[in-house]
């Protein structure tokens, strides 16, 4: 089985290609370029490189956010145009389940991905580790860093890691103290190939593949301009 994956929640993302005896190859990069004009571009080149056509995917794994609504749209987009029409099955995995695998490794306290929510927010949830997989522990959240006091355990200590660590990593240590232990800055972003192994898993363990039409990006709160909007119908109202 061939598994492709996606994943455009943030600046840095990319491509990975799963194969039967495990993963075949990664693209990963951090830029600033929208992925309309550099996602199908890398999926192209990581497939000729491992000369696989278009007929060789048999799923297709795509990282559903939350993170920047730009990237997301296009992604999920792509991903839900290559099975319409070659018939793959499509798993769309949330963006922070992803981050969250980067720390699977971390047995001994919780571990709280946070993606940059902008305006003063983060995206954030809670897991913890069997040692092969996270599992999570809470509900995906936008909220401010100021309320994660309220919202994660009083004991133990808890792994941060994420992009929202960039604006409030000093702001998240002055709360917790001694309990915040920051990951290294490579695990700060959701990566392909670990959207490609928890897609295939899935797949695998619950035969269970999303439907290609109704997939939707997982956004948690409405976009700036979709807020505008709706604060001016309600004014007209």
């Amino acid at each position: 089985m061939v598994t492709l994956a996606i994943e455009t929640s943030g600046f840095t993302g990319g491509v990975a290609i799963l194969g039967r005896d495990g993963l075949e190859g990664e693209l990963v990069v951090g830029s600033k370029k929208t992925y309309s004009r550099r996602l199908l571009g890398s999926i192209m080149f990581l497939m000729k490189e491992l000369d696989l056509g278009w007929k060789d995917v048999d799923g297709v794994c795509v990282s559903l956010g939350p993170g920047s609504f730009t990237g997301l749209r296009i992604g999920v987009a792509t991903a839900k145009g290559i099975c319409l029409s070659t018939g793959a099955s499509i798993v769309g995995i949330p963006s922070l389940d992803i981050l969250a695998q980067n720390a699977v490794l971390f047995s001994s306290g919780h571990i709280c991905p946070v993606i940059d929510a902008r305006r003063g927010q983060i995206y954030c949830s809670l897991y913890a580790s069997d040692g092969g997989f996270v599992k999570r522990r809470s509900p995906y959240l936008v909220i401010s860093p100021d309320e994660l006091q309220g919202r994660l355990p009083e004991k133990g200590g808890i792994l941060f890691l994420g992009s929202g660590l960039d604006p409030y990593l000093k702001k998240i240590s002055a709360i917790f103290g001694k309990r915040a232990i920051f990951a290294p800055r490579n695990l700060w972003h959701p990566r392909p190939s670990i959207c490609a192994l928890m897609g295939k898993k899935r797949l695998e363990e619950q035969g269970r593949a999303d439907d290609p039409v109704t997939l939707a990006p997982l956004y948690l709160r409405l976009s700036e301009a979709e807020e505008k909007k709706k604060r001016g119908n309600e004014k007209a109202h």
